[in-house]
């Protein structure tokens, strides 16, 4: 009979191996795509040296947010150090990589957890999760107001389609208000599943969304949103490495709307980075038509906050712990 011990060994072992060979294999499909150069890339990167590693220093601050954020959201049933925490989020963001819409992070973190119910430490992540979707959704609505600045036929083409437009901005901010208000009432859900009787045996796990009051989860929404400034800042620096003729006011409502729409659109692994690749190219386009510096930009992109994350991750896989005494 195979012991736990050798089961644990052989699944960390695969998920070192299918976190590298799906990551390999994005890689080498952009690398193939004729539309990149990569010595182009590359000398461009290099003679912004100091841009290149601002990014790069970035993305730590971005994960060390979110390691924070998980870390004030698992107390309620663990006390973990932020060490513990770091290590959770980096192996989540490796076992994500050949999962549907990155599913597989939910599963990487918790088996770092050494006596919380696992089952209750994936609701707590989602809730962090959801914090960061309405964080996009809040910040894509803006984005979405500005949409008139770059397509005005919008507004001009006639009367419909002006009354149209205002009506969708209206709906949206309602809308975007009422999400934000559900997320930090996060508790009423746990007080209205209790009225189902045939959900009476996971009161164990309703009882999860009771765990945080409003001032909790606005502090969760907070930190979403620091996240969420840091990503965009990163994806303007790059995009101005490549293009200086792209400017700041005019990147960042397309960019609040490029991180709404890929968060949306269901993605498989080998999907993914051409997904996001072309629906940045879309949207650019209408200020740019240097496709190559919104492609390259999209590309380190993925490499600084995913790839990157990915890789030192791996270390940490080896101490998750699937099983327990």
């Amino acid at each position: 009979m195979i012991s736990k011990k050798t089961i644990s060994f052989i699944l960390k072992i695969g998920i070192v191996f299918f976190s590298i060979y799906f990551l390999y294999v994005q890689f080498l499909l952009k690398v193939d795509d004729n539309q990149i150069n990569n010595f182009s890339i590359f000398s461009t990167l290099k003679s912004n040296i100091f841009s290149f590693f601002l990014v790069f220093f970035m993305m730590f601050i971005n994960w060390i947010i979110e390691a924070f954020k998980w870390k004030l959201l698992i107390k309620k049933i663990e006390n973990i150090t932020i060490w513990t925490s770091i290590r959770a989020v980096f192996s989540g963001i490796t076992v994500s990589t050949f999962t549907p819409n990155r599913v597989g992070e939910y599963g990487g973190r918790i088996f770092c957890l050494s006596k919380a119910d696992r089952i209750q430490s994936i609701l707590i992540t989602v809730i962090g999760s959801i914090g960061q979707l309405m964080t996009t959704v809040f910040f894509g609505f803006f984005g979405f107001m500005f949409l008139p600045n770059y397509l005005p036929e919008i507004l001009e083409y006639n009367f419909f389609h002006f009354v149209s437009y205002k009506f969708c901005v209206i709906f949206l901010g309602i809308l975007n208000v009422c999400l934000v208000f559900i997320f930090l009432k996060t508790s009423y859900l746990s007080i209205l599943l209790t009225h189902f009787k045939f959900l009476n045996r996971f009161k164990k796990y309703i009882k999860v969304f009771s765990f945080y009051n409003s001032k909790e989860l606005f502090y969760v929404f907070l930190l979403s949103n620091f996240r969420y400034i840091v990503f965009t800042t990163q994806f303007f620096i790059l995009l101005n490495i490549f293009d200086d003729n792209i400017f700041y006011f005019d990147a960042i409502p397309l960019i609040m709307m490029m991180l709404l729409i890929v968060s949306i659109i269901p993605t498989i692994v080998f999907t993914e980075l051409s997904v996001r690749g072309s629906v940045a190219v879309f949207l650019f386009g209408m200020i740019t038509s240097n496709t190559i510096a919104v492609i390259s930009a999209t590309f380190i992109m993925w490499i600084m906050n995913f790839v990157i994350p990915a890789l030192i991750g791996t270390f940490f896989i080896f101490s998750l712990k699937f099983f327990r005494r």
